[in-house]
Parts: C-alpha cells; structure tokens; sequence
C-alpha cells in the first residue's frame, strides 16, 4: 500500500511540474499579446499617426567678416510600433522640431541675413520636406518652430509576423553672406546670388527650392545625418 502512494505521489510531481512551465508560457503569451494591443490601441488613432521624431539645432556668431563659430546638434526619437497587418492603408507623419540661433556682432561691412534649410526625407521615398527662412543680417535672433513630413507605408504584401524598417534622413543647409557653410566644394556664387534672389518670390521660390535646390545641395553628406530608425511591427 505504501508503495502505491510513493507511486502515485511521484507521478502527480513529475505532472505538476510539466503543467507548471506551461501555465507560465501560456500567462506570459496572453501578457505579451495584451501589451501589444495596448500599443496599437495607443499609436494609432485617427487618420495616420503623428510620431515627434526629432529635434535639430543650430547656434552661429561673426564679429569680424571672415571668421566666426558654428555648432549644432541633432537628436532623434526611435521607435518601435505595433500594427495589425490587415490595414488597409498606413501613414505616418514625423514631425521634427528645430532652433536656429545667431548672433552678430560685426556692424560694418554688411552682412546678409544668413539663410538656414531644414530637411526631412524617408529612405527609399522621393518625397522631400523642407523649412526654410532668412535670419537677420546684424545682432541677435532666435527661430523655433517644427514641420513634418507624411508618408504611406505600402501594406499590398503585409503579412502578419513582418517587420518594415523606416529610416529617415534628415538636412540642415546654411547660406551665409555668399558662401554655403558645409559644402565638399565652393558652390559657385553664382547660385548663391540665384538662391537668394528666389527666397523673396513666393510661388518661385517653393518651386525651385525645395523641389529642385535643396534636394541636390542635401544631398551632400557633408548636410545630411542619418539617426534612429522606426521599426514597424505587424500581427
């Protein structure tokens, strides 16, 4: 009789301990699985989904004509998102934060208002987004504000378990007095006369800008930072 319980009892721990792991797993899957529907509850509500990507900066200063510091910085947000992979349509915009700060202190010769082009563009995607402005031509200013750029995600072969990987790019161009600052060569100034005649014609300038110039003047490496990628997750 003895025997039998001994029996018995060694069976029920060898079952208790298979059953253990599995009621673990199986906790653990339905937490993983609610989590990620939490995220997609999060992310992605109305139309497309708004992400603030980065934030870029840049500070200049001259006191005398042909000398003066330059400095910036860029940091970007990476992301992981989680998406059913039955959309029909997906898009995303990235908005990106910027600052431009100057301060001359040179009064005479002149100086022209330096001209500062922040970038944005999706790898493997043609289209481009720019912010562009002049700042002052003498003493001190500060510019803040942000732009974005929207962009499908092409879903007609999405399947569930798959992973998109985003990279974006992003550009800073400077125009001061008639040089282009981070240039591989001198831009013939020429062009620099032509850039800054357009600034100032309205329909012109966005036609030629920033669907033509800057584009070419971006794609420099000396102009174009690549940081955190977005990771797109379907289930």
């Amino acid at each position: 009789m003895i025997k039998k319980f001994l029996t018995l009892g060694i069976i029920l721990l060898f079952v208790s301990v298979g059953i253990q792991p599995t009621l673990a797993t199986n906790q653990y899957n339905v937490f993983f699985e609610e989590a990620i529907k939490q995220k997609i509850n999060n992310y992605y509500k109305g139309e497309y989904i708004s992400l603030y990507y980065a934030n870029m900066s840049f500070y200049f200063e001259k006191n005398e004509k042909n000398s003066g510091s330059i400095s910036g910085c860029v940091s970007t947000h990476p992301y992981d998102l989680y998406f059913n992979a039955d959309l029909d349509e997906l898009k995303i915009e990235l908005i990106i934060n910027y600052t431009a700060e100057m301060n001359y202190t040179l009064k005479w010769p002149f100086n022209f208002a330096p001209i500062l082009a922040y970038g944005v563009r999706i790898q493997n995607i043609s289209k481009y987004e720019w912010e562009y402005f002049k700042l002052k031509h003498h003493g001190y200013f500060k510019r803040t504000g942000n732009f974005s750029i929207v962009f499908d995600v092409d879903m007609s072969s999405v399947e569930s378990g798959d992973l998109i990987i985003i990279q974006p790019i992003l550009y800073s161009i400077l125009f001061q007095d008639m040089e282009m600052v981070s240039s591989p060569d001198n831009i013939n100034k020429s062009l620099i006369c032509f850039i800054r005649f357009i600034y100032h014609i309205p329909i012109i300038n966005r036609l030629l800008l920033t669907n033509w110039i800057f584009p070419i003047l971006g794609n420099y490496k000396w102009n174009s930072f690549m940081f955190s990628n977005l990771y797109l997750y379907f289930i």
